[in-house]
């Protein structure tokens, strides 16, 4: 009688986890469920959530399965069910209320939803439906994501605040001819400041969030000698850097437009710049010479200009390789290399400032490991439709186009060592003291996701990083179930 109390126990507390679909920090889907691809994002220094993208082998449509992890325990949240298949466009946490953007396509029309999780009562709300249309790049805080459209006539700007009804503010193009021509033939790159940047973005037209203000640059490099059928005979530039301002406080979208020139009317082969702490940092380089402008943004002055020679090198920190300014230059200035400057603060008020070089292959991404998920997806997708092509045994043509691994070992540069940092107080003058701890850490995330990739039996997997510490979720091939895992950095 006491053996079949216990066997009965058992029993009950198995259906209970067979129920719940949770075992501690592993999780099983129903069979009925194909997995697609999976989303992990931050919510606090210890909490995260975790998304899995499915679609019903049986029904057609879609449901993504939801998680809260605590380092400790799995919470399922309320699942989402659509008729298409969800993307990810951003997330934002306020008020212990999480707030997911999600994207879906019907007939070439794009469209978003916001969907809000109370993390106390784990309830879910969801929004009405908005049009995605001439999406062209967000900006994502911890309390808010901000989506930026534009078509020829007109730009727009549309907030989520935590889980607020959104506010879309609109600007009428043929009425701002100089905010049409500053976006004119050009992408849009966010940069993100709230962790360190060790590279930024190398185009030309970037978008920088702080104060509740977003602040659009635009380097233009115009040959100083062209002549026969657009060969530039000189080949080095004058650079200008536009700024474009709009203050999201103010009740209407009002433009306000600066020009940044660069030292002296100096000609350079290559520019490029970086904006952060209302502060302007513009990088120009050549084979021989170099410099650092560090400018105002509200007085539209020129704080200071650094002069890249030999008196620079008892100010140079942050790499112990680093092999001197004069083969800096020249490596630099070649044409298969592009410039990069980044301003990170530090815990003590001050600015590290990091030049750097990059190769024209690489292209900054807002939060590239959440693109490289996307990108571990389609490799996913793109083996399934080989396999299914030779099953079939049909000539399949071209297939899908696959994406470039090479973008992904670009996405982070710091390990070949070939940077250098200065470090300038507030004012921009530049300090010989030593270098001190940045504010954000500086994380080699390619370095774990890498080790990640490299483990055979997981797949669909996904990460995000802590505060002190990389979580991911992971299908297990051979325990047949998803994990989540939690390393320390």
């Amino acid at each position: 009688m006491y053996r079949k109390f216990i066997l009965l126990i058992v029993l009950v507390y198995t259906t209970v986890l067979h129920a719940n679909n949770i075992t501690f920090n592993s999780i099983v889907i129903p069979k009925e469920y194909k997995t697609e691809n999976t989303f992990s994002g931050d919510l606090s220094d210890t909490d995260s959530f975790h998304l899995i993208f499915t679609k019903n082998k049986k029904m057609k449509n879609f449901k993504v399965f939801s998680y809260l992890f605590d380092g400790n325990e799995v919470v399922e949240l309320p699942s989402l069910n659509n008729e298409k298949s969800f993307g990810l466009v951003s997330f934002h946490k306020k008020n212990n209320v999480l707030s997911l953007i999600l994207s879906y396509s019907i007939k070439k029309k794009s469209f978003i939803k916001s969907v809000e999780y109370n993390l106390d009562t784990n309830e879910k709300n969801e929004s009405e439906v908005f049009s995605h249309d001439d999406f062209v790049t967000s900006i994502r805080t911890k309390d808010k994501s901000i989506l930026i459209y534009k078509t020829d006539d007109v730009f727009k700007v549309t907030s989520f605040i935590g889980n607020s009804k959104p506010e879309t503010k609109e600007l009428v193009l043929e009425d701002n001819l100089e905010v049409k021509s500053f976006f004119e033939n050009e992408s849009v790159t966010s940069i993100k400041t709230d962790e360190f940047v060790a590279n930024g973005a190398t185009n030309k037209v970037r978008l920088y969030f702080e104060n509740n203000t977003l602040f659009f640059t635009r380097d233009s490099d115009e040959p100083f000698n062209v002549n026969l059928v657009g060969i530039s005979l000189n080949n080095k530039k004058s650079n200008t850097t536009q700024l474009l301002k709009f203050n999201l406080n103010e009740p209407i979208l009002k433009p306000t437009f600066f020009i940044f020139e660069n030292a002296n009317g100096e000609k350079f082969k290559k520019a490029t710049s970086f904006f952060t702490k209302e502060k302007l940092f513009q990088l120009a380089v050549s084979k021989k010479s170099g410099f650092l402008n560090i400018s105002d943004i509200n007085t539209g002055k020129s704080l200071n200009t650094i002069v890249f020679d030999d008196s620079l090198s008892s100010s140079i920190k942050g790499n112990s390789e680093f092999q001197g300014i004069e083969n800096f230059l020249k490596n630099a200035g070649k044409n298969k290399y592009n410039p990069t400057v980044t301003a990170n603060k530090t815990n003590s008020n001050k600015i590290r400032i990091r030049v750097d070089y990059v190769d024209i292959s690489y292209n900054y991404n807002y939060n590239w490991w959440w693109h490289h998920q996307q990108f571990m997806w389609h490799m996913q997708q793109h083996q399934m439709h080989i396999q299914q092509s030779i099953q079939r045994s049909i000539p399949s043509g071209f297939g899908p186009r696959v994406v470039d691994e090479s973008f992904f070992d670009n996405a982070t540069i710091f390990k070949n060592k070939r940077f250098f940092e200065l470090l300038i107080d507030i004012d921009g003058n530049l300090l010989d003291e030593d270098l001190p701890a940045s504010f954000y850490k500086e994380i080699d995330k390619k370095e774990y996701i890498d080790k990640l990739d490299d483990i055979s039996n997981f797949k669909y997997e996904s990460s995000c990083f802590l505060k002190s510490s990389f979580r991911f979720i992971a299908y297990d091939i051979k325990l047949k179930q998803f994990t989540i895992q939690t390393n320390k950095l």
